[in-house]
């Protein structure tokens, strides 16, 4: 008389991703790699950026521009790999090309060309930063925009078989048609789930990515003021040697 009643293990989420044919388990296997694929993308870029950031603080503490080039450039160097390292070290050695190579012209004054290197060189370090920090982003806007098609396909594909199965058996009911659309709709929560942590994490990314452009850029106008006054400081020392000389 008693039957044993098995609605959890027949209703499982497991068995309606089974019912869902060859086709719909290929769809959900793409999109499942397209989620770990995303995940592992948002651990990387999240513990770059968050070593970036830290180390950049740490050498905007040590450094004091007032203190002049010298101690600057140490700064630099014991904090190499910081973004805002690289973008004085950029400027620097624009700053001693300039001096080492025209010499003749950097102590005549032609300070607008000078600084004018600085601020391309200042740009083209910024530039490249951005580019590094924006690396592999495509990977996660390629997911957010593509997963939810994919499931829908799925979808789609689940519920044209459902509807094949209800003409072959001749029957409408709500038993027949509740398995092969419950396995169809599977592939769209499938595709939502990979598609949305990808689309948060890289406008979060992108957004971080403009803050730190926006942070060199201003850091950048920090440098030029202090260039500024190192050739001003050069070119007076310069004046005052050739002075003593011709006295």
């Amino acid at each position: 008389m008693n039957q044993p009643i098995n609605h959890i293990a027949d209703s499982s989420f497991l068995n309606i991703i089974i019912q869902g044919g060859a086709l719909s388990l290929a769809i959900l296997a793409v999109l499942l790699f397209m989620s770990v694929l995303s995940w592992a993308v948002i651990g990387w870029k999240w513990a770059s950026f968050k070593i970036a950031t830290r180390s950049a603080i740490s050498y905007l503490k040590n450094l004091s521009l007032e203190n002049g080039l010298s101690d600057a450039q140490a700064r630099s160097e014991t904090f190499s790999m910081t973004y805002y390292a690289k973008e004085f070290q950029a400027a620097y050695n624009e700053f001693t090309d300039s001096h080492n190579k025209t010499r003749q012209s950097f102590y005549l004054g032609d300070k607008q060309d000078f600084l004018l290197r600085i601020e391309r060189s200042i740009e083209k370090c910024i530039v490249g930063e951005s580019l590094k920090f924006d690396s592999n982003l495509i990977i996660l806007a390629t997911i957010s925009s593509s997963a939810p098609f994919i499931g829908l396909f799925g979808t789609v594909t689940g519920i044209i078989d459902a509807f094949y199965s209800i003409g072959s058996q001749g029957a409408a009911s709500i038993a027949v048609v509740a398995p092969g659309i419950s396995a169809a709709l599977v592939a769209t929560a499938f595709g939502l789930f990979a598609a949305i942590p990808a689309l948060i994490a890289y406008n979060v990314f992108r957004n971080k990515t403009r803050i730190i452009r926006q942070q060199m850029e201003a850091f950048g106008y920090s440098l030029i003021n202090l260039f500024d006054k190192e050739y001003s400081k050069s070119v007076n020392i310069s004046k005052t040697l050739q002075q003593s000389k011709s006295n």
